[in-house]
């Protein structure tokens, strides 16, 4: 008798968490799908000196993501640069943290289309970040130095729609 009520609850058990794990599935297609899009974050902009744009694009793939991101210059307004450079990167969802691996140095000319992050070959370790969804902003965590040049370890984009923030 005894025997039986064990069994009997450990079916009950096995399908609870079947059926939490069922159901956890979707948050992490969710994390990725909820972030993909362009981000931005500038800098405070003062009249006549530079201010830096940082922007983000990211696509999701189930639990993989890829993206490029470029920085750019402006004074008053007005782009500063000639042909734009992006940077690839890929990484995972974990939870609810987009992890993502990049290489500071390997940027490419803006008008490539379809680039692909490469981990380095020369030795270095490749730098990382942390994407977490806050409300409508996304927050941008250098983990693994070298960050970027002229961008902070740690700042918050907003979605950018239709070429406007």
């Amino acid at each position: 008798m005894q025997h039986a009520k064990t069994r009997k609850l450990v079916l009950r058990l096995s399908f609870v968490v079947a059926i939490l794990l069922v159901s956890a599935a979707p948050i992490f297609t969710q994390t990725a799908s909820a972030v993909s899009g362009r981000w931005v974050w500038k800098q405070v902009a003062r009249k006549n000196k530079p201010q830096t744009q940082f922007t983000l694009v990211i696509h999701h793939q189930g639990n993989k993501v890829h993206g490029v991101y470029n920085v750019d210059e402006f004074i008053n307004g007005k782009w500063q640069g000639e042909d734009g450079n992006q940077t690839p990167f890929s990484g995972r969802v974990n939870g609810s943290i987009v992890e993502i691996e990049f290489d500071p140095s390997a940027t490419v000319p803006g008008y490539q289309e379809n680039v692909t992050y490469a981990a380095p070959t020369d030795g270095r370790k490749p730098s990382g970040a942390t994407l977490t969804l806050s409300g409508p902003a996304l927050i941008w965590k250098v983990v693994t130095p070298p960050g970027i040049e002229g961008v902070p370890d740690r700042l918050t984009l907003k979605r950018e729609r239709n070429g406007r923030r």
